[in-house]
């Protein structure tokens, strides 16, 4: 599918100005070096962004943690309970903020399923229909042949409210929000004019609104994070951010077309992925803690003290190291290690996957529990489908980190 074509059929969901082929179609030449400049400050963007995100997580996780110690220590009155709650609602808020930053910089931690997007799609509806106004109708128009893509549905479902909320700040008078979906091919052309997309089939999801458009430079700001038109604390300019990071980390493509007085439409390019929804695993109850023990790797102090302590009270017996090399002489030692949870950032020389691999050498059948606060690697394509893995992102709580716990170790063959 050409360029040309890609606009004609994202257009076409909202009452624009018409289009010709000639120019929609974008010429060779200084705007496909613009682009590609974009590409690369965005690429830019995305490791500062990480970077920074991942910190305030590791912050936050000591945060939540040493809170929840203090709420079971301090009796609860009607003094105190509300200095609880206001600290545990400025966590949450705080952990939607650095989970916005971490899509934009595609390392939020995901957990892709196989979506019918047209399903997806209509299971939105009543979540959009309470987040916009009365006055601007939803209408959607599922394409026929939309098939199925590998991605994350709860970020799908939060990329979809982000632009049905920035849709509602353009038309404050009223409108009509438009979702399409199709089962389109990008072909190399398309791929050599847009620096990051790829030349394939996927599912295009455009979101179209008729609101007041947007000038080609805000265009060119709209995906960044923290850039905003709008005034007032409520609007963040984390949205589209989240969708932009979004759509590059389920592999895919994000673009917008827009013009003053003629609606924007947003298109969200995610590759298709085959044509059957693999069966659900069977879940288990898990069981209770039997003193096994567990080997922590962390290298920030303050999370690892945290996770240390959360692991005690669950009755399990904390090992803890600060980076691969100090995990594999503990390994090495011969001890008792029934579990491996390793943050996947660590310093020196080896990643957690890394340490993972090299410990599992050790140990044929060891557990391994991952954690991040970001991550850019699927944690299915990191380890394999042979052993026991499992992933918990960050910041996560006492009462989250029990069950992935018992389920990698109530699956053991054997302690080692």
């Amino acid at each position: 599918m050409s360029d040309a074509d890609v606009i004609a059929l994202a257009l076409a969901a909202r009452p624009a100005k018409p289009v010709r082929p000639e120019q929609a179609e974008p010429r060779p030449g200084p705007r496909v070096e613009d682009r590609l400049r974009h590409a690369q400050k965005m690429d830019a963007l995305g490791q500062i962004t990480g970077g920074i995100a991942h910190d305030f997580n590791n912050l936050l996780m000591a945060i939540n943690f040493n809170l929840e110690s203090l709420a079971e220590e301090v009796p609860q009155s009607p003094a105190t309970e509300p200095l609880f709650d206001g600290a545990r609602q400025a966590i949450e808020q705080a952990h939607g903020l650095i989970g916005h930053l971490l899509a934009f910089a595609r390392r939020q931690p995901l957990s892709p399923t196989s979506l019918d997007i047209n399903e997806s799609v209509a299971a939105t509806q009543q979540m959009l229909r309470r987040a916009l106004p009365a006055g601007i109708a939803i209408e959607t128009r599922p394409g026929g042949n939309a098939g199925l893509v590998l991605a994350d549905r709860n970020q799908f479902e939060t990329a979809l409210l982000n632009l049905a909320l920035n849709a509602r700040d353009a038309m404050e008078g009223g409108g009509r929000l438009t979702i399409g979906t199709a089962d389109i091919t990008l072909d190399a052309a398309y791929a050599a004019l847009h620096p990051g997309a790829a030349a394939g089939r996927y599912v295009l999801v455009a979101v179209s609104d008729t609101g007041d458009g947007m000038r080609p430079e805000t265009i060119e700001r709209a995906f960044e994070p923290f850039f905003t038109t709008k005034t007032g604390p409520e609007h963040s300019g984390l949205g589209l951010s989240q969708v932009y990071g979004y759509a590059k980390q389920t592999g895919g493509h994000a673009r917008i077309d827009s013009e003053p007085g003629g609606g924007t439409t947003v298109q969200l390019f995610l590759p298709r992925f085959g044509d059957a929804a693999p069966a659900a695993p069977p879940t288990a109850k898990p069981g209770a803690a039997h003193g096994e023990t567990v080997l922590l790797v962390e290298d920030s102090a303050l999370v690892r003290n945290a996770v240390a302590k959360m692991l005690a009270d669950l009755g399990y017996r904390p090992l803890t190291a600060t980076g691969a090399d100090e995990a594999l002489a503990l390994i090495e030692a011969g001890g008792r290690i029934d579990l491996l949870f390793t943050d996947m950032v660590l310093p020196g020389g080896l990643c957690g996957e890394d340490l993972a691999e090299a410990a599992r050498r050790l140990r044929p059948g060891l557990g391994v529990l991952f954690t991040s606060g970001y991550s850019d690697i699927r944690i299915d394509e990191a380890v394999g489908e042979s052993g026991r893995f499992g992933f918990i992102a960050k910041p996560f709580s006492k009462r989250q980190l029990a069950p992935r716990l018992r389920e990698l170790l109530d699956g053991a063959v054997a302690a080692v």
